[in-house]
């Protein structure tokens, strides 16, 4: 019975078994082995550490935009969200009082700053993103929604933190 050259060990190659010495002299030779530094082709090594740092760096990348959030505020918990791609408006309530964008506003004045705020981006889609504690009472929020829907605002956003 005949055996293929397959299963011939000494026909087999091995890429290491190939790998060219770098002589003294400058030139590559495969049978001088002492003294030299080895060559091995390093293309396709350098093809994939360039796909992982490309890939690193993408998914490094921070998504969405930071926000502060005072230290007395408790925001809640949420499974799912999506991150914010854009810089909006933000109101904050604490303690039965609002903010928008840090600045104290009367709960009477409510709608004609958010009015202000619908006025000053042209016509465009007005998103605001409403900050609230999680031991804030209902009636605290109440004031903001309907002085919202007044003023024509129709995109509210809760800021929450995503659990893990």
């Amino acid at each position: 019975m005949k055996t293929s050259n397959f299963a011939n060990s000494a026909s087999r190659r091995s890429p290491l078994s190939e790998v060219q010495w770098m002589g003294q002299t400058g030139k590559s030779n495969a049978r001088q082995k002492t003294g030299g530094a080895v060559l091995l082709p390093l293309t396709s090594l350098i093809d994939a550490f360039s796909i992982i740092v490309i890939y690193l760096l993408v998914g490094t990348q921070g998504s969405g935009i930071e926000v502060d959030i005072p230290n007395q505020l408790k925001l809640p918990a949420a499974i799912s969200g999506i991150a914010m791609d854009k810089k909006m408006p933000t109101v904050r309530i604490q303690n039965g009082q609002y903010f928008i964008d840090d600045k104290k506003v009367a709960e009477s004045d409510l709608g004609r700053q958010l009015s202000k705020l619908k006025e000053q981006t042209q016509g465009e889609g007005v998103e605001i993103l409403i900050q609230a504690d999680t031991a804030m009472d209902y009636s605290d929020l109440d004031p903001l929604l309907k002085a919202g829907s007044q003023a024509g605002i129709q995109k509210l956003k809760f800021a929450v933190i995503p659990t893990k």
